[in-house]
């Protein structure tokens, strides 16, 4: 006796995206104008750093930028696995490392000054995270390899944040993304408690990165579904 469908409401979402370009090309802009305003949140940081650290600097809008020629490549039929599972993981674990620094730095966050910003930031983090679904079905045949040059990767862009520090106007700056307010608030009588943050911080980092590379794994493994190739002409094919 056949067991009766699920609906399952993540699946429909994404068939329905990769059904339809217009879908695909919201999805698309939307990452082109993220990107664009991580450049400009990160702008002031970018200056402060030499340029061969710059990759290491903005961190979701990299992903995002990812996110774009992930698209793209996946709507010309080409399959970059390892590119995919870097970007997927990047976008669910940056999306979500943000959201969780907001609620942790909350009292700078979310200082009346700054709450409306900051409250918009969370939604759009959120959306951020959730969006690596796309990419689910194009990485659940990644090979092994993938997924260890994709760890290899989080592991050295934790380094490169917390351990690389370079030298600004004659004081040791970072490069993860609160290096400007750890940087403006040495020697004040409130950085001994911003120090302890990021210390914590800096492990849950670490801590994250083997968390989020094994749910994506654990979720593009169990995603077998049939949707519409996102080509022109293209016929339905289980991906």
């Amino acid at each position: 006796m056949r067991g009766k469908t699920v609906f399952n409401p993540v699946k429909t979402v994404v068939g329905l995206v990769y059904g339809d370009r217009r879908l695909l090309a919201l999805v698309m802009l939307i990452n082109v104008a993220g990107s664009a305003f991580g450049l400009y949140y990160y702008w002031d940081q970018l200056m402060m750093t030499p340029w061969y650290y710059w990759l290491f600097v903005p961190d979701c809008p990299l992903y995002t930028f990812f996110m774009i020629f992930a698209l793209l490549f996946i709507m010309m039929g080409k399959r970059f696995d390892t590119f995919n599972v870097i970007t997927a993981v990047g976008l669910a674990m940056y999306g979500a490392w943000t959201m969780l620094v907001l609620i942790y730095f909350g009292e700078a966050f979310f200082a009346p000054e700054n709450a409306l910003m900051s409250s918009a930031l969370w939604i759009s983090h959120l959306g951020m995270a959730l969006e690596s679904i796309f990419l689910l079905p194009y990485i659940k045949k990644a090979r092994i390899a993938s997924w260890l040059i994709a760890g290899a990767w989080f592991l050295l862009q934790g380094f490169m944040d917390y351990f690389v520090p370079f030298m600004y106007n004659g004081q040791a700056m970072r490069l993860h993304p609160l290096a400007i307010m750890e940087y403006y608030t040495r020697g004040m009588s409130s950085f001994p408690v911003l120090e302890a943050k990021l210390d914590t911080m800096m492990y849950v980092t670490l801590a994250m990165t083997v968390i989020f590379i094994a749910l994506i794994y654990i979720l593009s493994r169990n995603w077998a579904f049939t949707i519409k190739e996102p080509v022109h002409g293209a016929k339905k094919s289980e991906i």
